[in-house]
C-alpha cells in the first residue's frame, strides 16, 4: 500500500472502531461504521486499480473522513466554548481592522470568494501537479494534504465547539446584501457538518497543498498560496473559524511539509 492508503486505512478502521464503543445515538452510530466501511472499501479498491484512478480515489476518501468525523458531534463543550470564545476576543483586539466593516467591503467580498474555493481546492491542486507533469509525485501530494487534514477531523470527538459565525449569530444581518456570503453559507449547510473543526481542516488542507505545489512548481504554487491565503483569513472576517483554528492548521501544515518533504532537500 502507498503511504496515503496506509493513512487513510489507519483513520477510518480508528473511526469505525471508535462507533462502536462512543455514546454515539443509534443514528450517528450506523452513519458513522457505514461511511467507515465505505471509506475501508474504496481505500481497498484503490490499491487494485490504475495508477491515474488510484491518484484520485483519496478525494472522494478525504469527503467521508470529514463526514465521518461529524457524526461524533452532539453539542459544544461549554468549558472549551468559553476558553475559546475568551481567546477569540483577546485575539481580534490586537488585529489592527474591524472584521465587521470589513465584512461588508470589497475586501470581505474578495475573502468570501477566496473561501469558496475550500471544497474544490483538493482536486484542483492535484490536477495542477498533473498538469505541470508532476503526476509521479501524487504519493507525497496525499501524504502532506492527508497527514495535515485528518488530525483536525480526529480532534473533533473531543474537542467540539460551535463555529463563531453561529455562536455570534451574525448571519442573518449580512446574508441577505452579499451573494457570495449568502452562496457560502448554503454550501455551508449543506456539504459541511457545521461543527468547528480544531485546527480548521480547510486550512490545513489549502496550506498543504499551497507547499506541496510550492515544492515541484513554484510559478502554480504562489496561485495557490494566494488561494490558501485568501481561505484563511476569509474564515476568520466571515467567521467561519476561530483565529486559533487558522493559526494551528497553518502550523500544522507547516510542521507535516516539512517532515515529509522538505528534509528531503
Amino acid at each position: 500500500m502507498r503511504t496515503p492508503e496506509l493513512v487513510s486505512l489507519a483513520y477510518f478502521s480508528a473511526f469505525t472502531v471508535l462507533a462502536l464503543v462512543w455514546g454515539l445515538p443509534a443514528s450517528s452510530r450506523i452513519k458513522a461504521i457505514l461511511i467507515g466501511l465505505a471509506g475501508l472499501g474504496i481505500n481497498q479498491v484503490a490499491a487494485r486499480v490504475a495508477d491515474i484512478w488510484r491518484d484520485w480515489l483519496p478525494v472522494p476518501l478525504m469527503a467521508l473522513a470529514y463526514w465521518q468525523s461529524g457524526c461524533f458531534f452532539q453539542k459544544a463543550n461549554p468549558r472549551l466554548q468559553a476558553i475559546f470564545e475568551r481567546s477569540e476576543r483577546r485575539i481580534l483586539r490586537l488585529l489592527p481592522i474591524d472584521l465587521e466593516g470589513c465584512a461588508h467591503t470589497w475586501l470581505g467580498t474578495l475573502l468570501e470568494v477566496a473561501y469558496v474555493f475550500c471544497y474544490p481546492i483538493v482536486p484542483l491542486g492535484l490536477g495542477a501537479l498533473y498538469l505541470a507533469g508532476f503526476n509521479n509525485a501524487a504519493d507525497d501530494y496525499w501524504s502532506v494534504v492527508m497527514l495535515s487534514a485528518y488530525p483536525c477531523y480526529l480532534l473533533l470527538p473531543f474537542i467540539q465547539l460551535l463555529p463563531p459565525r453561529l455562536v455570534e449569530r451574525r448571519d442573518a444581518a449580512i446574508q441577505t446584501s452579499r451573494v457570495f456570503r449568502r452562496f457560502n453559507l448554503w454550501l455551508v449547510r449543506q456539504v459541511t457538518h457545521e461543527a468547528n473543526t480544531f485546527p480548521s481542516g480547510h486550512v490545513a488542507a489549502s496550506a498543504a497543498i499551497a507547499l506541496v505545489l510550492l515544492w515541484f512548481t513554484p510559478a502554480v504554487g504562489v496561485v495557490f498560496a494566494l488561494i490558501a491565503a485568501g481561505i484563511a483569513a476569509g474564515c476568520i472576517v466571515g467567521r467561519y473559524h476561530y483565529a486559533i483554528d487558522v493559526a494551528a492548521a497553518l502550523l500544522l501544515a507547516g510542521i507535516v511539509f516539512a517532515v515529509v518533504l522538505w528534509r528531503r532537500s
